[in-house]
């Protein structure tokens, strides 16, 4: 039995998974007004996006993958006996609604799971999954060690504002750190798929500090985890040196991720 996983362009990919021939990547897309669209990552590089978000008098709004799109990779996929879907977090985007009615509009049965996380933390999920297809392991054993691994995914970001989650409408209950103290820089965590307040600090140094507490040990018991940034390369190298853990991979995190959190934030994920 053979098993092919698709997922989508939120998911942080380590160097050569793209170009396995049993991995798709469906692409989500931004949009500063109605006549600028981006595909995901493809488009417009990380920097121009960021640069972008900065100076443009609009926020940029997401899209989710058409209903068409799944149904059109699903059904390329004829030569496998298995398909298996890892989503972002329902409660970021309608992606995962997408998979599901586009798994109902095909003849092979496709399974769809909600990884919970985004980014690097699918990322590692999604690397979990491919090891067991690796190793020859069924669906039912793809999906076992699947679910395992969102059940122990943690992301914690250190983020430099909370303006870009409010404006989305995705800070979840990390709201209640609206209107604090100035130069309040909390880390943020994400739970059953929602952005909730971690640790609120005051000044980049001392959220540095808290975000490292929290991730030595991790790191020191050799646990999986991977690494991003938001246009922040030089916080998530401080990060890396002081953990002396180089990670699974280091994911520099794109427009429909990045225009949630906005530039400056960077964080690890772990299992």
């Amino acid at each position: 039995m053979s098993t092919a996983i698709v997922t989508d362009s939120t998911t942080s990919l380590p160097e050569g998974v793209r170009e396995r021939p049993d991995v798709r990547v469906v692409p989500l897309s931004f949009s500063f007004g109605p006549e600028e669209t981006y595909t995901d990552k493809l488009d417009i590089s990380n920097a121009e996006f960021y640069e972008k978000l900065k100076r443009s008098p609009l926020f940029p709004t997401t899209s989710q993958p058409p209903v068409g799109v799944f149904v059109e990779i699903y059904n390329s996929l004829y030569t496998y006996d298995d398909v298996l879907v890892l989503t972002l977090s329902r409660r970021f985007s309608g992606t995962y609604d997408s998979a599901v009615a586009a798994a109902g509009m095909v003849t092979r049965p496709v399974e769809v799971m909600d990884t919970k996380t985004v980014e690097m933390g699918a990322g590692l999920i999604l690397l979990e999954a491919l090891r067991v297809v690796d190793e020859g392991g069924g669906l039912e054993k793809i999906k076992q060690v699947t679910e395992a691994a969102i059940k122990r995914c943690k992301i914690l970001v250190a983020v430099g504002t909370l303006e870009y989650l409010e404006k989305s409408g995705r800070i979840g209950r990390a709201g209640r750190l609206l209107g604090t103290a100035f130069d309040i820089r909390p880390v943020l965590r994400l739970e059953d798929g929602e952005v909730v307040p971690h640790k609120r600090t005051r000044g980049r140094k001392r959220q540095m500090v808290a975000l490292l507490e929290e991730v030595r040990p991790i790191a020191q018991a050799g646990r999986p985890l991977a690494y991003g940034h938001a246009d922040a390369p030089g916080a998530l190298a401080e990060l890396m040196g002081s953990l002396n853990v180089k990670g699974r991979f280091v994911a520099e995190i794109g427009g429909v991720v990045g225009s949630h959190i906005g530039p400056g934030a960077y964080g690890v994920a772990y299992l």
